[in-house]
């Protein structure tokens, strides 16, 4: 029996074929959970989904694929939000955010968007989610790269710009900083690229993996 994964911008189809025996498909849109339910499949696990422009999947059609004994696992980012809004209903959430947003300690839909490219582009990731962006402002300060005056400039900066517009260039220069210090800080952030959605997604592909 077939696992289907819905991923796009958190991690490429490549990706998870590499750690999961699945078939991979893109960001989950209005009316795909159902249609690949009624294929009968294994297990589905959602990590990616549209958000604008392209109808959202449905929680009915959610509970619907759950109705006829598929479970439904989510993650990291629309996988996350319609895991923490149907968690009573038996959708299996996994990984860090979906725990933020299931005890309400996070509430906006926006904070695990992102702009992405098209489909023939992979759905790459153009911009920064503001979950990833706390994550990482976090692991800088703790790593001790950064002091808290300057996390919390960025902390508010990556709270007040627009999913589409928000990315690391921008977040330094919002905080103040410029010419070699910007350099040497968007370096830094560069080689360490933590994402906490893409560390929420490997979670789930390896829960899906074991069984």
């Amino acid at each position: 029996m077939t696992v289907f994964v819905f991923a796009g911008p958190t991690l490429t189809a490549d990706a998870v074929s590499e750690l999961l025996d699945a078939t991979v498909l893109p960001p989950v849109r209005q009316g795909d959970v159902y249609r690949v339910a009624r294929e009968n499949p294994r297990v589905i696990g959602i990590i990616d989904g549209f958000f604008e422009g392209v109808p959202s999947v449905w929680h009915k059609e959610i509970l619907w694929a759950m109705e006829q004994g598929i479970p439904v696992f989510g993650s990291a980012s629309m996988g996350a939000l319609r895991a923490a809004e149907l968690a009573d209903f038996g959708m299996i959430g996994v990984g860090r955010i979906f725990d933020d947003y299931a005890s309400g300690r996070r509430v906006a839909d926006a904070d695990v968007a992102v702009a992405h490219a098209p489909a023939a582009l992979g759905h790459r990731p153009l911009t920064l989610a503001l979950v990833d962006a706390q994550a990482a402002i976090t692991a800088l300060r703790k790593d001790d790269v950064i002091d808290a005056g300057l996390g919390q400039r960025l902390a508010e900066a990556a709270a007040q710009i627009h999913f589409k517009q928000r990315d690391w260039p921008t977040l330094l220069t919002r905080a103040g900083l410029i010419g070699e210090e910007h350099h040497r800080l968007l370096e830094t952030i560069e080689s360490k690229a933590f994402s906490q959605k893409r560390e929420d997604a490997l979670q789930l592909l390896a829960l899906l993996r074991e069984g």
